[in-house]
C-alpha cells in the first residue's frame, strides 16, 4: 500500500461520503494477511445508522474495485460516541466534551473537558475546574470518553 493510493481512496471516500449525506471521518487502510482492510467512518449530525454504512459502502464498492487491483475487506462504521481525535476537525467537533489525552513524555493521562482550542494548543478543564493548556504537539493521543458519564 503507499501514500498516493491511500489519497485516492480518500478522495473516493470524502466524494461518495458526501453524495450520500454523511461526512468522512477517518480512513483507515492496513494489511492483514494478504489481504487489505479498508475501514471508512463517517459521521453525521444526528448520528449514523446501520443504513448510513450500508449505502455508503455499496456506493464505494464499485469505484474502489476500479481503483485497488488487490483483495480487500471494505468496512463502513461510526467512529463511536468514545471517537479518537486525529485532526482539527475532530478536536473542534469535540468541544464541551470529555476527552482522555496522553502525552508524549508522560506516563499520565489528562482527562478533562474540551473549551476549546488554536491553532497550537487545546485547554483541557479538570476536575478541579483548573484549565490545563496543551500543546499539540505533546499529544500522542486523544479521544472522546462521553461513554464513562453515562
Amino acid at each position: 500500500m503507499n501514500a498516493q493510493l491511500e489519497g485516492a481512496v480518500q478522495a473516493i471516500a470524502e466524494r461518495v461520503a458526501l453524495e450520500q449525506g454523511v461526512e468522512l471521518y477517518w480512513l483507515d487502510m492496513k494489511t492483514s494477511g494478504p489481504r487489505w482492510q479498508v475501514t471508512v467512518y463517517i459521521e453525521r449530525a444526528g448520528g449514523v445508522t446501520i443504513d448510513d454504512c450500508e449505502r455508503v459502502s455499496r456506493a464505494l464498492e464499485e469505484p474502489l474495485d476500479a481503483l485497488i487491483d488487490h483483495s480487500y475487506e471494505l468496512e463502513v462504521s461510526s467512529p463511536g460516541m468514545d471517537r479518537p481525535l486525529y485532526t482539527k476537525r475532530h478536536y473542534e467537533l469535540a468541544v464541551g466534551k470529555p476527552i482522555e489525552v496522553r502525552l508524549w513524555d508522560a506516563p499520565t493521562v489528562l482527562v478533562g473537558w474540551l473549551q476549546g482550542l488554536s491553532d497550537e494548543e487545546l485547554w483541557l478543564e479538570d476536575e478541579s475546574g483548573a484549565m490545563i493548556p496543551v500543546p499539540f504537539g505533546a499529544v500522542r493521543s486523544a479521544q472522546v470518553i462521553e461513554s464513562r458519564f453515562l
